[in-house]
Formats: structure tokens, sequence, C-alpha cells
């Protein structure tokens, strides 16, 4: 199998456990798929690159936030969701660059929906950075 024909049958495999994992996207409002192209820290602990379901249950406007992948909740935050003006075109993160290096994660925005799921609002050098849309 050519490596192209293959990288995206096996994201085709991935995306199909997500949702057997997390239940039909359909079903669910509060969820989306994204994929992160690096490590990230969120509430001091850590995101690892990959691709993840994110599902999160509203307690108005206080949101828990689950990343998962197949057959596991990989984290689980506390956060919020806002509603922004415009609808974002593309899937993206907002992270701030820390002075170790590593990213800490503020936004998650997903394609073609204005809400945003919102993990620390006190941030001073951001960074967006646009995730793989799955």
């Amino acid at each position: 199998m050519p490596r192209k024909t293959r990288k995206y049958f096996l994201t085709g495999i991935l995306s199909l456990g997500l949702l057997l994992v997390t239940g039909s996207p359909s079903s669910a409002k509060n969820w989306g798929t994204m994929t992160l192209m690096d490590d990230l820290v969120l509430n001091g602990k850590p995101l690892p690159a990959g691709t993840y379901g994110v599902e999160w249950k509203t307690h108005s406007p206080e949101a828990t936030v689950e990343f998962v992948q197949p057959f596991k909740v990989v984290l689980i935050a506390e956060g919020r969701v806002e509603r922004r003006n415009k609808k974002y075109l593309l899937n993206a993160i907002v992270y701030k660059l820390r002075p170790d290096g590593s990213k800490s994660l503020i936004e998650v925005r997903f394609a073609n929906s204005n809400k945003v799921l919102v993990f620390d609002h006190e941030h001073l050098e951001l960074r967006a950075h646009r995730a793989r849309a799955n």
C-alpha cells in the first residue's frame, strides 16, 4: 500500500475508533476531533501530540472537558465555554509559550463553530496554531 494511502487509511481507522469510543457526533453537540501537532500542558498535566476526541459537559459557563483516544480518557480538565462573534473556518488551538519552552493550552477552537473552550484567561504571549481537522 502506498505511504500516502496508508496514512489516510490509518487516520480513517483512528477517527472511526474515536467515534465508537465517544459516540456519534450527531448525538452529542458538545463534541469534536482534533489532531495536536505538538505536546502541550493543560492545568499542569501533559497532553501529548496526537489525535483526540474532545467532549465537554457544560455547567453554564464552566465545562468539564475530556480528551479521549480509542479506549481511554487521556485527560480531564475544567474550563469554560465562550461564544464568539464569528465561526472559525478551521480547527485551531491557542497556547502560551512558557519560559521552559513548553506550551500551555489556552483555547480550543472548532471549525464551523463559534464555541471556544477556554482553559486559562490569564495569558501574556499567545500563539495560535492550526490543528489538523479530522
